[in-house]
């Protein structure tokens, strides 16, 4: 459980601490207030990168660096961001350095509010649900990610070079041979992931809504070998992007055997976008069950969803932010409330 949590130069906060004795967390403020920046910070402590905004965005106006640091019940971490003279990272576990690729502090689950599209909005965002979960329980995959990312970006500007007569296509061999290896290890873990899905997503929504429905999901995944990344050679190199590879998967979920969107209603598409919350925390729970952050949800969902999903998060630490108190479950009554304003918190 998180007990502490300090700010320096983080958003609109110069220098604010909680100490949290609750394992439920209501974060009250009217928009702008800074409310969302709370649990940003949390997220960021715990997956080392912001959900909306890279690292320079985060600074405070006209400071050089932000501080963020929490204490769980065994540990503390710390990270600190410079901007001058150049950028600099520094994240710390029980006060000694760590690197980005060995952090491991809390998991965490974020629910906000344009995830309630999630099934209309594009692959892209289907993806970075898969990636912002798996990397938090698997360092592989969050190295094959990294590793992915430069690949394409190397390919991309090999492929325009190629069109533009200044390289030979033979140099793309070396790199389709890199992304061939990173593919394996990326659709694994994700296949693996969705399978986990496909296996209890039923159970857990019918635990939420009472309603006994048939679901499938498919995972959406184009195979890649370096006889197929020949076969698309020349379309690639015509369009000058890459046509193949994890970086264009998707999936998709079926209800009675019809594509979701069409036979749901928009409360059921709801209802199954907070199943795949549930799931996300109860695959990422281990040692200990991650923190789970509803930025300003509830008042997106009516009063049953907003108890249930409560009901079902049992046993984990939650920190939701709201505008008004009366978008909130009857529960609330018990619960550690913190109020923000004028760029603090009291």
């Amino acid at each position: 459980m998180i007990r502490r949590v300090k700010f320096e130069n983080f958003r609109n906060y110069k220098k604010a601490e909680a100490e949290i004795r609750s394992d439920l967390v209501l974060i009250l403020g009217k928009n702008g207030s800074g409310k969302t920046n709370f649990l940003e910070s949390l997220f960021y402590l715990s997956n080392l990168y912001s959900f909306r905004a890279p690292d320079l965005a985060l600074v405070k106006t006209e400071e050089t660096f932000f501080a963020l640091e929490a204490e769980d019940d065994r540990h503390r971490f710390e990270v600190v961001v410079e901007t001058v003279p150049r950028v600099r990272r520094g994240n710390k576990i029980d006060g000694v350095k760590t690197k980005r690729t060995a952090w491991n502090s809390f998991g965490s689950v974020l629910f906000i509010p344009n995830d309630l599209n999630l099934f209309i909005l594009g692959p892209g965002a289907r993806r970075s649900f898969l990636n912002q979960t798996i990397v938090q329980k698997d360092k592989i995959y969050a190295s094959s990610l990294a590793g992915l990312d430069h690949v394409l970006k190397q390919k991309t500007a090999l492929l325009n070079d190629i069109l533009a007569g200044k390289e030979n296509p033979g140099a793309l061999d070396f790199w389709n041979e890199q992304l061939c290896e990173l593919s394996t290890v990326i659709t694994e873990a994700r296949r693996g992931f969705l399978d986990f899905f496909r296996i209890r997503f039923a159970e857990v929504y019918a635990k939420l809504t009472g309603f006994d429905n048939i679901f499938g999901i498919e995972y959406k995944s184009q195979p890649i070998s370096l006889e197929i990344l020949k076969a698309h050679e020349q379309a690639e190199i015509g369009s000058g992007s890459c046509l193949i590879g994890p970086h264009r998967d998707d999936f998709v979920i079926k209800k009675d055997g019809q594509l979701n969107i069409y036979n749901s209603s928009r409360g059921e598409l709801r209802s199954q976008i907070l199943t795949m919350k549930l799931l996300e925390a109860e695959f990422l729970a281990g040692r200990d069950k991650p923190v789970i952050l509803l930025d300003d949800v509830f008042s997106e969902l009516d009063e049953i969803r907003r108890a249930k999903l409560i009901e079902n998060l049992s046993g984990s630490q939650i920190f939701i932010t709201s505008t008004e108190e009366h978008h909130l479950p009857k529960l609330a009554s018990s619960a550690q409330i913190f109020k923000v304003e004028d760029n603090g918190i009291i």
